[in-house]
């Protein structure tokens, strides 16, 4: 199950890049000669909101141009991803993806855009969640979890989002994998899912880690596994999931780099370099680990790799689930 045998060491800092090489541009087509946006498809002060930011700062530097973000939530993501998907493929209009890309159509009837209209020029950074429970749940590892959940089949209830978020995916993908049964408790505002987790009324709930460790330091949530495959450099003492079940990964949080499918190679090999110097440097490895994330700064083939084996991985799941798009 190892996705990543042939692709770059995504976890482990930042990843030891193959080196696309960048086709000089030509010389009547200077790039970037003007701002450059890149759009978001979720709201300001997400992981993907701060990502984009982080990334976009790196990039003025870089270019000598302004790279502005424009964040344009609504339908899951879907509203930017057609944006960016209708707009001229010139280089100027880039979108932050996330794992919408390789799931959505396995959620929704009637999407706004297809994943065929994209060319993948990066992925930038991947942020696992961190499955917790209420200090008052008898289970502090993983596999005290497990055996408590089989103990009590149904009986644990975890807090999520709705079908084909974070909390669902995370946690399903857990329960399939551990062949154990939880019940899941969908909630309209994530705010209100933690509180209901730190108040008892459900047990389990699996936060991003940039939102986990002040309720964690608090101790009003107890922290049971990280959800990467590896541990998270944020949080290194607490194990992965991986550790007591081989194979799981759910690092939900996948943000990369997407243009209009029509985008010149050569642009699309500059933004390439670019990103991946910028995934070389310390500020910007330290500034991603410290809000739980891991660096990756993949080339455009690896990043489509990562998408297929997404749409596979999550795919599978949710035909155990019956689930089909709505």
């Amino acid at each position: 199950m190892n996705r990543y045998r042939n692709m770059l060491k995504l976890f482990g800092g930042v990843a030891v890049l193959s080196g696309l090489s960048a086709p000089a541009l030509h010389a009547a087509e200077p790039y970037p000669e003007r701002p450059i946006r890149i759009v978001v498809g979720f709201t300001a002060g997400t992981t993907t909101d701060f990502t984009a930011r982080l990334l976009g700062q790196h990039l003025t530097e870089r270019f000598g141009q302004n790279v502005v973000i424009e964040n344009r939530p609504g339908a899951n993501s879907g509203l930017a991803n057609r944006l960016v998907g209708d707009s001229t493929a010139d280089g100027y209009t880039l979108l932050l993806g996330s794992l919408g890309m390789a799931i959505s159509h396995m959620l929704y009837k009637n999407l706004p855009f297809d994943r065929k209209d994209f060319a993948p020029v990066s992925l930038v950074v991947l942020a696992p969640n961190v499955i917790c429970v209420n200090p008052g749940v008898p289970a502090k590892t993983t596999q005290e979890l497990i055996n408590l959940a089989k103990a009590q089949p149904g009986k644990i209830r975890y807090g999520s989002s709705g079908l084909g978020s974070s909390a669902f995916l995370t946690l399903e993908l857990f329960k399939a994998m551990a062949k154990i049964d939880m019940q899941e408790i969908p909630y309209k505002a994530t705010s209100q899912a933690v509180a209901d987790v730190m108040g008892g009324q459900i047990q389990v709930y699996p936060p991003n880690l940039v939102s986990a460790i002040p309720m964690l330091k608090s101790g009003r949530l107890r922290p049971i596994a990280v959800t990467s495959a590896k541990r998270a450099a944020a949080l290194p003492d607490i194990p992965s999931v991986s550790e007591t079940v081989p194979g799981y990964d759910a690092s939900t949080g996948v943000y990369g780099i997407l243009v209009p499918v029509k985008t010149s190679q050569a642009i699309i090999a500059r933004l390439h370099k670019e990103i991946a110097d910028i995934a070389r440097t310390a500020d910007f490895k330290n500034q991603v680990e410290s809000r739980g994330g891991q660096v990756v700064g993949s080339t455009p083939k690896e990043y489509n790799t990562f998408l297929d084996n997404e749409k596979a991985k999550w795919g599978k799941l949710f035909a155990q689930l019956g689930i089909k798009p709505q």
